[in-house]
């Protein structure tokens, strides 16, 4: 039902326009009298965009034709300077009383990062539109009554980011998150192309059809667990892709392509070490220089103690992705879902029950330790 004299702000980069976002304006239109779609130039919490303004501007033409009360509007593209939603809200609250301004609930656990937030409240109020795999709970709503006034939408956002398109893309399949008419726009223009490089790694190094697939699986799994970290989706997209593309490359395959491994190796059993041979090739073959996706890379089979956001993301998403069947992979999909933290831990117990403590490589029985008794202190001794 049309909230009368309401008017609601839809913003963010739209680097792709995806189906989640055509369906949501679709949504907001029949809520709110008017919705003002406001493209931004560049966000305080992204690097870059992929698209250039024009691009992203006709896809939105394009996703919009038929909404008649959508309004494209280019405030935060035309002024000087970095965007940040107070200075768009004070702008158009000089216009339309009654704002809105409509966030996905996985921005919820960033809102306390936005500037000027409580006078931002003051000009308008959130409208959350849960989103599939970030429930609002009892933490998200802590978060927003400390913070804003706000209502909570009467749907549910589709699924599918720009992250997941970009992925959907590398992989050959740009239409799973696309409308067809955007999905045409993005094969015409040759975009989101930055991360299809890893097929001719996944040649290279004799990735099988099965294992690609599941490193797919995994990317699509754990760019959301990186949103939910608050970690760089980048980086984390370029360590799911490549987190296993040591798994059919030997140790002396390895070496004689130059790389020079350490005594680790040495005492790692023969079914992990493809984590060490995979990173290892990323630094010293394939020469990339950032450490955060290599260790990501390294530890995403054993794990290890004081593991960062990053090489969580990788460990879990490789541990939980769909395509996995164990018969506890539900249940710590359903703890993930409430709390990634707790689905984090929860599979290194499993993996240890699984294993078994004998049998346990050291590293992922000192992880063990560290996270599942930090609080009790009742280690796990080695034999």
């Amino acid at each position: 039902m049309t909230i009368l004299n309401k008017t609601i702000i839809l913003g963010g980069s739209f680097d792709p326009v995806t189906s989640a976002h055509t369906q949501l304006i679709y949504n907001l239109s029949q809520r709110f009298d008017k919705v003002i779609i406001v493209p931004c130039k560049l966000s305080p919490f992204k690097i870059s965009v992929g698209a250039d303004t024009s691009k992203r501007l006709e896809m939105l033409k394009i996703a919009t034709e038929d909404i008649n009360n959508a309004i494209i509007d280019t405030f935060e593209i035309d002024k000087e300077g970095t965007d940040y939603t107070y200075i768009t809200a004070l702008h158009f609250s000089k216009t339309y009383k009654n704002l809105y301004f409509a966030i996905g609930s996985e921005m919820i656990a960033d809102l306390g990062k936005w500037k000027n937030i409580s006078l931002l409240s003051s000009l308008l109020t959130f409208y959350v539109v849960p989103r599939p795999d970030f429930p609002v709970g009892e933490k998200e709503l802590s978060v927003l009554n400390s913070l804003v006034k706000y209502e909570i939408a009467d749907f549910v956002g589709a699924d599918g980011s720009s992250s997941e398109v970009k992925i959907s893309v590398a992989m050959g399949k740009p239409d799973l998150w696309l409308d067809k008419k955007i999905s045409d726009y993005i094969k015409k223009e040759k975009l989101y192309t930055q991360f299809v490089f890893v097929n001719d790694l996944y040649k290279r190094f004799h990735m099988k059809e099965t294992r690609i697939l599941h490193s797919f699986s995994t990317a699509l799994c754990g760019v959301k667990l990186a949103k939910r970290w608050g970690v760089d989706t980048n980086k984390a997209t370029i360590a799911l892709l490549l987190h296993d593309i040591g798994k059919y490359v030997t140790r002396e395959e390895a070496e004689s392509l130059g790389v020079i491994f350490d005594d680790r190796i040495n005492e790692m059993p023969l079914p992990v070490q493809h984590a060490e041979i995979g990173a290892e090739l990323l630094a010293q073959v394939l020469k990339i220089e950032d450490k955060d996706i290599v260790e990501a890379v390294r530890w995403h089979t054993t794990a290890k103690p004081g593991m960062t956001k990053l090489e969580k993301v990788v460990y879990l998403a490789d541990y939980i992705e769909p395509l996995r069947s164990f018969p506890t992979v539900d249940c710590l999909r359903k703890q993930t879902a409430k709390d990634v933290e707790l689905g984090f831990i929860s599979a290194i117990e499993n993996s240890v029950k699984y294993v078994g403590k004998d049998d346990l490589y050291k590293i992922t029985l000192d992880a063990y330790n560290y996270y599942c008794n930090k609080e009790t202190g009742n280690e796990i001794n080695e034999k």
